[in-house]
C-alpha cells in the first residue's frame, strides 16, 4: 500500500486538494463576508386607515412616523436591498377609540438569508375623534373712516363656519377671524373676505386635518355720510312786506343727517318750503310749526320731525284808519249807523302820513236781498298806497229805513 501510495504519488495530490479546499475557503470568505448595514428613518405605512375612517378616528401625532433597524448577513445578500425590497408596516385595524398607542410594526424583504433587528420594538402615535363643530365669524376693522362718515352697520354671509377636524384640536378654536381696512372707504362695500381660525388668544389654529365648509365670507357694510345742514324757507311777500321787512327765526335752525354719500353730498340744505306773508299778517298768527321732510336715503338721530317758525316784523307797524260815514259809497237804499274801523301795516317812517284818504271801500250787495231794519254789508277795503297793506275782513252795519 505504501509502495502503491508512493507509485502514484498519493500524498502530493491529497496536498494540493487540501490547498485548493484552502484556497476556495479563503476566496469565499474574503469576496462574500458577513456583515450588518443599518437602515434609519425608513417612513412607516400604516394599513387599516379604513377601519379607522368607520370610527371617525384619525392619526393626528406620528402619522409620519419613521424608524430604524439593522439587516444582517452576506454581503451578496445585503447589497440586494433597497426601498423596493424593503417595506415597514403597522396595523391600526384594532384602534376602536382616541387615545395614545404603541404600535409594534413589521419590516418585511423579499431577499432571503438575512435577519432584522429592530432599533425600537414599537412607534408612538396619538388618534383622535374627528367631530364637527360650528363656529362664529368675527370681523374686525382696522382704520378709521374720514371725518363726517360713519359705519351703521354690517353683514357677513355666512355668519358661522362649520369646522371639521380632530376634536382635540377644534376644541381650541373659538371663532373665524377676518380684518378689513375701512381707512379709505367712503362708500358702502360689499367685498369677499379670507378668514382665520384662532383660539381664543387671537392665534391661528392651522392644520392639515381640518376642513371647512366655506373658504370665504362676503361682507357688506353700510358707509354712511354724516353733517349738520341748515333750514332754508321760501317767504312769498304781502305787498310791500318784503321778507327783508320781517325777521324770521327757524328753530333749531339746522339738522343733524346722515344717509347715503351720494345723496348727502349733493344736499346743502333742508327746504321747509314756503310761508305766506299775506297769511301770516292776516291771521295776526305770527309763530307757526312747519314739518320736516327728509331725502329719501337720509335720516337723523336729532328726531326732529317739525321746526317752529317764528316771524317778526322789523321797521313796520300796525295801525288803525277810522273810515267815518260820511267817506262810505253814498246810497238811497239805507242810511249807514257806524263808522268802520280798518287795520293796516305800513312802514314806521311812514306811518305819519297816511290817512283814511289812502283807503278806498267798496261795498257788496243786492237791493233786492236787503230788509227793513239793520243789515250787515260785506265791504272790500283797498290799499289806496303803495307803502300800507290792509289786513282783516270788514262788513259794515246798515239801517234800511221802513
Amino acid at each position: 500500500m505504501i509502495e502503491w501510495m508512493r507509485k502514484n504519488d498519493i500524498a502530493s495530490k491529497a496536498l494540493s486538494v487540501g490547498f485548493a479546499l484552502f484556497l476556495w475557503f479563503y476566496v469565499v470568505s474574503t469576496t462574500n463576508p458577513d456583515m450588518t448595514q443599518t437602515f434609519t428613518k425608513v417612513a412607516v405605512d400604516f394599513t387599516g386607515t379604513e377601519a379607522l375612517s368607520e370610527n371617525d378616528l384619525i392619526i393626528t401625532e406620528g402619522r409620519h412616523s419613521t424608524v430604524s433597524f439593522k439587516v444582517s448577513g452576506k454581503s451578496e445578500r445585503i447589497a440586494m436591498l433597497d426601498s423596493d425590497r424593503l417595506s415597514v408596516s403597522a396595523d391600526l385595524s384594532n384602534i376602536t377609540s382616541p387615545g395614545n398607542y404603541n404600535l409594534k410594526y413589521q419590516v418585511t424583504t423579499s431577499v432571503t438569508d438575512v435577519t432584522i433587528n429592530k432599533i425600537t420594538e414599537t412607534i408612538p402615535i396619538y388618534v383622535d375623534r374627528i367631530i364637527s363643530k360650528s363656529v362664529p365669524v368675527k370681523v374686525t376693522f382696522s382704520g378709521t373712516l374720514a371725518d363726517g362718515y360713519i359705519s351703521d352697520n354690517y353683514s357677513v354671509t355666512p355668519d358661522a363656519i362649520t369646522v371639521k377636524g380632530p376634536e382635540q384640536l377644534l376644541d381650541t378654536i373659538v371663532s373665524a377671524a377676518a380684518t378689513y381696512d375701512i381707512s379709505a372707504l367712503k362708500s358702502s362695500a360689499d367685498t369677499t373676505l379670507i378668514y382665520t381660525l384662532v383660539n381664543s388668544k387671537g392665534e391661528e389654529v392651522k392644520s392639515p386635518y381640518i376642513t371647512v365648509d366655506a373658504p370665504s365670507i362676503k361682507l357688506s357694510l353700510a358707509v354712511s355720510q354724516t353733517g349738520n345742514i341748515p333750514f332754508v324757507l321760501t317767504v312769498n311777500d304781502f305787498g310791500f312786506i318784503t321778507k327783508d321787512l320781517v325777521k324770521i327765526t327757524i328753530e333749531p335752525s339746522s339738522i343733524k343727517i346722515s344717509g347715503s354719500p351720494d345723496v348727502v353730498s349733493m344736499l346743502n340744505q333742508i327746504d321747509l318750503g314756503s310761508i305766506s306773508l299775506e297769511t301770516i299778517f292776516e291771521s295776526g298768527l305770527f309763530e307757526l310749526e312747519l314739518p320736516v321732510i327728509l331725502p329719501n336715503g337720509v335720516t337723523s338721530d336729532d328726531n326732529i320731525t317739525s321746526v317752529k317758525v317764528a316771524v317778526e316784523p322789523v321797521g313796520i307797524t300796525k295801525t288803525s284808519l277810522e273810515i267815518t260815514k260820511d267817506m262810505m259809497p253814498e246810497s238811497s237804499y239805507f242810511r249807514y249807523v257806524s263808522n268802520l274801523s280798518v287795520t293796516v301795516w305800513t312802514t314806521e317812517d311812514h306811518a305819519s302820513s297816511i290817512s283814511a284818504d289812502n283807503i278806498d271801500v267798496s261795498l257788496s250787495y243786492y237791493p233786492e236781498n236787503l230788509h227793513e231794519g239793520l243789515n250787515e254789508i260785506s265791504a272790500t277795503v283797498t290799499s289806496l298806497d303803495d307803502k300800507m297793506v290792509i289786513v282783516g275782513e270788514y262788513s259794515v252795519i246798515v239801517e234800511v229805513p221802513k
